[in-house]
């Protein structure tokens, strides 16, 4: 423990006041947070003792043992009284860090260790938000994941009684099986910033009562039991489990972006990236994200950081906002963990797709501002479809509809296909963006769901007709 407190001079370095702003500012955080891990994980490692029964206590008797053992200040070289200064330095310090960095959590536990042993045996557990207008979404997709065998706990989160009423809670709490509405509000201390929109999933993994989570977005639905996804080798073997978006967008900007964010050096992880090989300037889609918390308790809280009070940039101030550098909360996941020096995470290795009913090219196009007329069939979509390793659809991110923004048309899209996205964005029949999010992919072959998908697509039309969701 002693070993990795800093001097005095890196001491006020990292507790002093975050003053930059952009690139910079994330850059410095990864360095401060890094010495911050280093020193909680020997912080935890003397006060934080397991049970034969799976528990977590916390001792706070250190100062006595000390004082009563002398034997260990001599190991130390030291004398009691030097190995007591020693410590409550230690203790002063890491609590100032703590306070610089992640002081939010403050309404809700009284330190990160508290909050930490907290997660050790929490078992597993599905994580929503949610507000009034999503609410028929959850009522679906939770319904849909009962009839799919899925008996995990359930939790809602939700920012207040104007985000989310009583009314709707006590609706989504009669659902089957276990599922908790709780208020993310009291539970975080946004002075100086407002928690919104969607900013609050981070908040919401590390808040969850589970040890580990899979974040469910409400718009997202899937065709089997999500509680397979801990079964997933790279999850077991890493802990955290990311999807990819749809590969489209090439450029070599992001890798000079990545160089001036991240701390060197740059690990392999990050080199592979598409957004460091130029393949796409987007990563990760965070509409399904599975994580032990456990494991990766202070890459979560640089995630919350990221989308808390470094999120928005005031152009009138000269300050740049994390969502200002990237879209929204979606890279700030595996971002936030390489930025801590946190390495053990993958990305699932099934493919994107995009789902609905295939069209066929006419064959005397002339069109050249198209990849797709040389191609026979084109499926249009704003629905991302996820695909397992096997290469049969597991979930799809954008609801039911072909436009759940619009009021005007609330009849389903008809699922009758799905084209994967070829292996580069470069290729013949790759991603083409349109209006209202819709994006297509052509290919000279379409893969039809098969019996067992259409009969869990169409119970999930039925359900979410069941629930007043669409028409």
């Amino acid at each position: 423990l002693f070993a990795v407190l800093p001097d005095e001079l890196h001491a006020h370095t990292l507790t002093s006041p975050l003053t930059a702003t952009g690139e910079e500012r994330l850059r410095d955080l990864g360095f401060r947070t890094r010495a911050f891990d280093a020193l909680f994980r020997a912080w935890e490692a003397i006060h934080l003792v397991p049970t034969e029964t799976n528990q977590m206590l916390i001792r706070d008797d250190i100062v006595r043992v000390l004082r009563d053992h002398p034997e260990l200040s001599a190991d130390l070289e030291l004398t009691p009284a030097s190995a007591i200064h020693a410590y409550e330095t230690t203790r002063s310090f890491l609590t100032q860090l703590a306070k610089r960095l992640f002081p939010w959590i403050t309404p809700y536990s009284a330190d990160h260790m508290t909050l930490h042993a907290q997660f050790h045996n929490g078992g597993r557990g599905l994580v929503f938000t949610a507000g009034n207008d999503q609410a028929p979404y959850l009522a679906t997709s939770i319904r849909t994941l009962r009839a799919h065998g899925c008996t995990l706990p359930i939790e809602i989160l939700y920012l207040g009684d104007e985000d989310l009423d009583e009314e709707i809670r006590d609706e989504l709490e009669a659902l089957p099986g276990s599922v908790v509405t709780r208020d993310l509000s009291v539970m975080v201390d946004d002075a100086g910033w407002t928690l919104r929109g969607w900013a609050a999933k981070p908040f919401a993994i590390l808040l969850s009562s589970f040890r580990e989570a899979i974040f469910i977005d409400a718009d997202a639905l899937f065709l089997a039991d999500p509680a397979a996804l801990f079964d997933d080798p790279l999850y077991k073997s890493t802990g955290a489990l990311f999807f990819k978006d749809r590969l489209f967008m090439p450029g070599n900007e992001k890798r000079t972006w990545l160089r001036r964010v991240l701390p060197a050096p740059v690990s392999p992880r990050v080199r592979q990236s598409r957004m460091w090989t130029g393949q796409s300037i987007h990563m990760q889609e965070s509409g399904v994200v599975v994580v032990d918390k456990w494991r990766h308790f202070v890459a979560l809280l640089m995630v919350t950081r990221m989308n808390g009070p470094d999120r928005d940039g005031d152009e009138s101030k000269g300050l740049v906002g994390v969502y200002d550098m990237v879209y929204g909360d979606k890279e700030t996941f595996w971002l936030g963990w390489e930025l801590v020096g946190d390495t053990k995470y993958a990305f699932h290795e099934g493919a994107a797709a995009v789902m609905g009913k295939p069209q066929a090219n006419r064959d005397n196009t002339t069109t050249t501002e198209s990849k797709e007329h040389d191609l026979k069939y084109t499926v249009c979509a704003p629905q991302l479809l996820h695909l397992g390793t096997d290469g049969r659809p597991l979930w799809f991110n954008g609801w039911l509809l072909p436009d759940k923004f619009s009021d005007e048309e609330r009849q389903p899209t008809n699922f009758e296909a799905f084209i994967p996205e070829p292996p580069s964005a470069e290729d013949s029949g790759s991603w083409q963006l349109h209006d209202s999010n819709v994006c297509c992919l052509s290919a000279d072959q379409v893969v039809y769901f098969d019996a067992a998908e259409k009969e869990a697509l169409d119970g999930l039309i039925e359900i979410a007709r069941d629930v007043g969701a669409i028409g």
